[in-house]
C-alpha cells in the first residue's frame, strides 16, 4: 500500500476526533509526508485545520462532525440552512404540483377546444349538404335563365322588375324566392361588370338598406 493510502487510512480512523499532525508525522518519512498531506487535501479528501494550538487532520466526511460538535455558531448556521433548504424543497414540491395541475388543466382546455372544432366543422359540412340538396341549380344554368328572361322581359330601356323574373324561374328553376334573391346576389357579385341594378320596386336585392327591384344587362 502507498504512503498516500496509508495516510489516507490513519487519518480516516480517527473520525470525528481527528488526528495531530504532529503524531501523524512521527509515522510516516519526513521528506514525503508534506506532499502526500498537501495532494490529499488537494483532492478533496481530507481537512486540515487548527482545534486549539495544535494542526489537526480529518478525513473530508468528518470534518463536517467535527465542525457540528466543537463549534455552536457553526451548528446553529449549519441548522438554519437545512432548515431553509426543506423549506425551499416543500415549496419547490408545491410549485411543481402546482405547475402539473395546470398544465393537465391546460391540455383538457385543448382537447376542449380541438371537440368543438371538430363540431365547428362537422356543421360546416352539414351545412355545405343542406345548400346543396335545397339548391341544385348551378350559378351557371342559373345565369342563363336569368340572362334569357332579362331579355324576354326588359323595356326599351332595358330596365326589367326582378319581382317578375322571379316569378318565372322560382316556377321553372323550382326556386324559393329567398332562394332566387340568394342567387341574384352571388351572380351580381361574381359578374358587376354585366349587371346594373336600379332602386324601387316592393321586393328585390337589398343594398345597404334600399331595395333595388329593378335590373338590367350592360
Amino acid at each position: 500500500m502507498s504512503d498516500f493510502d496509508m495516510i489516507y487510512n490513519d487519518i480516516n480512523s480517527f473520525g470525528s476526533t481527528g488526528v495531530k499532525k504532529s503524531e501523524l508525522k512521527k509515522k510516516y518519512p519526513e521528506d514525503n509526508f508534506e506532499n502526500t498531506l498537501n495532494e490529499l487535501a488537494s483532492q478533496d479528501k481530507i481537512c486540515i485545520s487548527k482545534k486549539g494550538t495544535y494542526v489537526y487532520c480529518w478525513a473530508k466526511e468528518y470534518y463536517l462532525d467535527h465542525l457540528l460538535l466543537s463549534d455552536i455558531k457553526f451548528k446553529y448556521l449549519y441548522d438554519s440552512i437545512i432548515g431553509i433548504q426543506q423549506k425551499l424543497n416543500n415549496y419547490s414540491d408545491s410549485i411543481f404540483k402546482y405547475v402539473e395541475k395546470i398544465d393537465c388543466e391546460l391540455v383538457e382546455v385543448k382537447n376542449s377546444f380541438n371537440r368543438i372544432e371538430d363540431k365547428i366543422n362537422n356543421i360546416k359540412v352539414d351545412s355545405s349538404n343542406i345548400d346543396y340538396d335545397n339548391n341544385q341549380i348551378s350559378i351557371d344554368t342559373f345565369k342563363e335563365h336569368f340572362d334569357r328572361a332579362i331579355v324576354n322581359r326588359s323595356t326599351s330601356i332595358g330596365w326589367v322588375e326582378l319581382s317578375s323574373v322571379k316569378d318565372e324561374l322560382c316556377e321553372s328553376c323550382d326556386l324559393s324566392s329567398n332562394e332566387f334573391y340568394t342567387l341574384v346576389s352571388e351572380l351580381i357579385e361574381l359578374y358587376p361588370e354585366k349587371y346594373e341594378l336600379s332602386s324601387g320596386g316592393y321586393e328585390g336585392v337589398v343594398l345597404r338598406g334600399i331595395v333595388h327591384g329593378f335590373v338590367r344587362c350592360i
